[in-house]
């Protein structure tokens, strides 16, 4: 699948609120065939080709999807499940997101850990790269990912007041 990369796409808010998750027992769920698609020719993108030697974490079955669907266009939000493979931790940038258009195009893809220097002019996302160690503003996903453990979330103990003389 040719990636017909769209820097005008701006992604939604994956995380911003909580998703309806699949699989209870007994329940019925209804995919259409465009969510299907999309879903699938995400995860062979990211993913490698079918093989029983792979490692755990390079799975389908080892990953949670997010989609969010607006109009033609579907997002999909693919992210590591540590807890698939025994692991209390995902290995760092094992996720990726996609805009994929309801006929089978790829219009965008964000791999994490790489510079997502696609983002148009305008759209408030600073895309220069910064200083090592440094976060442009803008930078930063729309909220931790819920694979994180709630220690690496933590920002370090609140500021002590300090009296005034």
């Amino acid at each position: 699948m040719k990636l017909q990369e769209d820097p005008s796409i701006v992604f939604p808010a994956f995380f911003a609120q909580p998703a309806v998750a699949l699989g209870a027992e007994g329940t019925v769920y209804e995919l259409d065939g465009d969510t299907l698609r999309a879903l699938t020719l995400a995860t062979q993108d990211l993913l490698p080709p079918q093989d029983t030697s792979l490692p755990c974490g390079s799975r389908p079955e080892s990953q949670q999807y997010r989609v969010i669907r607006q109009g033609d266009l579907f997002f999909i939000r693919i992210d590591e499940d540590p807890k698939a493979c025994g692991r209390t931790h995902p290995a760092l940038d094992s996720g990726a997101s996609y805009a994929i258009h309801r006929d089978g195009r790829i219009l965008r893809r964000v791999m994490d850990g790489a510079a997502d220097v696609t983002s148009p002019a305008d759209s408030g996302v600073n895309s220069t790269p910064g200083e090592p160690g440094a976060v442009s503003p803008g930078s930063m996903p729309d909220g931790p990912s819920p694979f994180l453990p709630p220690s690496w979330q933590d920002a370090g103990p609140p500021p002590v007041p300090v009296p005034a003389p």
